[in-house]
C-alpha cells in the first residue's frame, strides 16, 4: 500500500484538510492502493485559527485511529484511513520570520542605492514594514520571496518529510489563488518537488517523477471592507487572473483541479492570528474530494496533463446529497449519513444502552483493556477523544456549512429519536403497512439501531478488542438499518 502527501498551503489549505479529515472519519475511501495520508500544513502564521483548529482535529483523528486495530474481523470504515504526521505535528516550517518585518528579512537596509530603488518598485512601503508573524496579508509578491526557501534544508522541514517517500506514493497540493501564502507557495513548492534532484532532497528521483495533483481554489468568499486592513476583496479577482496566467505556462502538474463559487458570503476582515477562523464551506469539502478523485485514478507522471472542474445536478443556494452528481453522491452519501446517524445515536441514546446485551455480554482482555463494557469506559482517552471529534463533526463542521453561502445542508440537524431517518434531505424511508410495522425489521429511529446491534453483537463480542468492537457493532448496525430503510 502507498501514501499520499497532502500539502495544504495557507488558510484555505488548512480548511480543506479539515474537510478531508471529516470525510475520512466518515469512511470515505481513497482507493485501493492508498491507505495513508500525510497532511502537511504550510503557513507562516503560527497562531492562525484555521491552522490550529485543523491541527487539533488531525491529532484527535490520529489518536483514535491508532487505538483501533482494524483486524480481519472488523468491518467498520470509521477512522480507517491512517493519518500520519511523521513527527512534524502536521506543520512544515519554511523560514524563520518570527518577530521580523519584511525589510529585515530581505536585508533591505544593507542594499546599495540602486537595489533599494529596485526593491521599492516591487514592494510598497507597507510591504516593507509589514510584520510576517501573521503571514503575508494577501500579498503573494512577499510570499514568493519568503517561500522561495522551500529547497533550503536548513530553513524548512521538507527534507525530513520526504525521507519516507517510496515508489507508488503520490503528492497533492492545496492552495488558494486569491490570497498571499497559497498563491505564492503553490508554484514554488511544485518547482522544488519537480527539481528535487538538484535540490538534494531525499528520495530525489522518486519525488521528481511522482504523480502530483493540485487544486487551485478561486474566490469563494469575501471579507468586510476595512480601511485599516491590507486585505481587500476587490483585489481577489485581479490576483486570481494574474496567477492563472502564470499557472497556465509554468506548472508541471499531472492533474490540476479548479473550483470557485459565485455565491459567496463576506467574512469579518481578520489579517491573521487566532481571529482568522472561517466557517467550514461546501467548496472546501468539494476541494477535499479532488484528493479522493486523484487517489482513485491511476495517474502517472508521463507528460500528459488533465484539468478538472466540479459540477452538480442543480444550481441551488442550498445543496443536499441528492443535489450532487451521481458519482459524488455514491462517494460521500452513505459515509456522511452513517457518521451523522452515529453521532446522533452516540450523543443522545448511547447512555440508555449500557445495560443491553451488546455491552453486558462483552468481556475482553488485551494489553490495553480488560473487563466488561459499561458507562465507566466513557472516561477513557479513546471515548473522550471520540466525543470531542463527533461534537466537532456536528456542532462545527456540518452546522457551519449549513449556515454558509453556498450552504451544504444534507440533514435536519435538530431532528433525533424516532424521526432520525426522516432527517436526511432527499432520502425517504421505505414505507411499510400496519402489519409490517409489527415486525422487528421495521422499527423506527434509535430502536431500529438497538435491534440491529442486538443481532450483530452476538457474532462480534468475542472477536474484537474493546474499541474495535464498540465502533464495529455500531457501524454495522447503522449500515444494516440504512440498507433496509433506504436501500443504500
Amino acid at each position: 500500500m502507498s501514501k499520499i502527501y497532502v500539502f495544504g498551503i495557507g488558510g484555505t489549505g488548512a480548511r480543506v484538510i479539515r474537510s478531508l479529515t471529516m470525510l475520512l472519519a466518515s469512511g470515505v475511501k481513497l482507493g485501493e492502493n492508498i491507505d495513508t495520508v500525510i497532511p502537511v500544513i504550510i503557513d507562516q502564521d503560527r497562531s492562525n485559527g484555521d491552522l490550529t483548529r485543523t491541527i487539533a482535529l488531525l491529532k484527535t483523528y490520529k489518536s483514535l485511529h491508532d487505538q483501533l486495530k482494524f483486524g480481519r474481523n472488523s468491518k467498520s470504515e470509521f477512522f480507517k484511513t491512517n493519518i500520519d504526521d511523521l513527527n512534524t505535528s502536521f506543520r512544515m516550517q519554511v523560514a524563520d520570520v518570527a518577530d521580523k518585518d519584511f525589510q529585515s528579512y530581505i536585508k533591505y537596509l544593507n542594499l546599495d542605492t540602486r537595489n533599494k530603488a529596485l526593491v521599492s518598485l516591487l514592494f510598497s512601503k507597507k510591504n516593507l514594514e509589514a510584520h510576517m508573524d501573521v503571514g503575508f496579508k494577501g500579498n503573494p509578491n512577499m510570499g514568493s520571496v519568503v517561500l522561495n526557501n522551500f529547497s533550503t534544508e536548513a530553513d524548512n522541514d521538507l527534507g525530513s518529510i520526504l525521507e519516507s517517500f517510496q515508489s507508488g506514493d503520490k503528492i497533492f497540493i492545496i492552495s488558494s489563488i486569491f490570497g498571499g501564502t497559497g498563491a505564492a507557495g503553490f508554484p514554488l513548492l511544485l518547482k522544488t518537488l519537480r527539481q528535487a534532484q538538484s535540490s538534494q532532497l531525499p528520495s530525489a528521483a522518486l519525488v521528481a517523477n511522482a504523480p502530483i495533483g493540485a487544486i487551485t481554489v478561486l474566490p469563494y468568499f469575501g471579507v468586510q471592507h476595512d480601511e485599516d486592513s491590507e486585505i481587500n476583496m476587490d483585489s481577489f479577482m485581479s490576483k486570481a487572473k494574474a496567477a492563472l496566467s502564470y499557472y497556465r505556462d509554468n506548472l508541471n502538474t499531472d492533474v490540476l483541479y479548479y473550483i470557485s463559487d459565485k455565491l459567496s458570503k463576506n467574512y469579518d476582515n481578520h489579517e491573521g492570528d487566532s481571529a482568522q477562523r472561517n466557517n467550514a464551506h461546501f467548496v472546501e469539502m468539494v476541494a477535499a474530494l479532488s484528493i479522493v478523485d486523484f487517489c482513485k485514478n491511476n495517474v502517472q507522471h508521463d507528460g500528459s496533463k488533465s484539468f478538472k472542474e466540479f459540477g452538480f445536478n442543480e444550481d441551488k443556494p442550498v445543496v443536499s446529497i441528492r443535489t450532487l452528481a451521481d458519482s459524488t453522491r455514491a462517494l460521500v452519501g452513505k459515509p456522511l449519513i452513517s457518521m451523522f446517524i452515529f453521532e446522533k445515536f452516540y450523543k443522545e441514546h448511547l447512555k440508555n444502552t449500557w445495560e443491553n446485551a451488546w455491552a453486558k455480554d462483552f468481556s475482553y482482555t488485551d494489553d490495553d483493556n480488560e473487563g466488561k463494557m459499561d458507562s465507566t469506559v466513557m472516561s477513557q482517552d479513546f471515548f473522550v477523544k471520540l466525543t470531542k471529534f463527533l461534537k466537532d463533526f456536528d456542532n462545527e463542521w456540518l452546522r457551519e456549512m449549513a449556515n454558509n453561502s453556498r450552504a451544504f445542508k444534507p440533514f435536519n440537524l435538530e431532528t433525533s429519536g424516532e424521526n432520525i431517518f426522516n432527517s436526511i434531505d432527499g432520502y425517504e424511508p421505505k414505507k411499510t403497512g400496519f402489519w409490517g410495522k409489527l415486525t422487528s425489521k421495521n422499527l423506527d429511529g434509535y430502536e431500529a439501531i438497538d435491534n440491529a446491534i442486538a443481532d450483530i453483537s452476538n457474532d462480534l463480542h468475542k472477536k474484537l478488542p474493546m474499541y474495535d468492537y464498540f465502533m464495529d457493532v455500531h457501524w454495522q448496525a447503522i449500515n444494516k438499518v440504512l440498507k433496509s430503510k433506504f436501500g443504500i
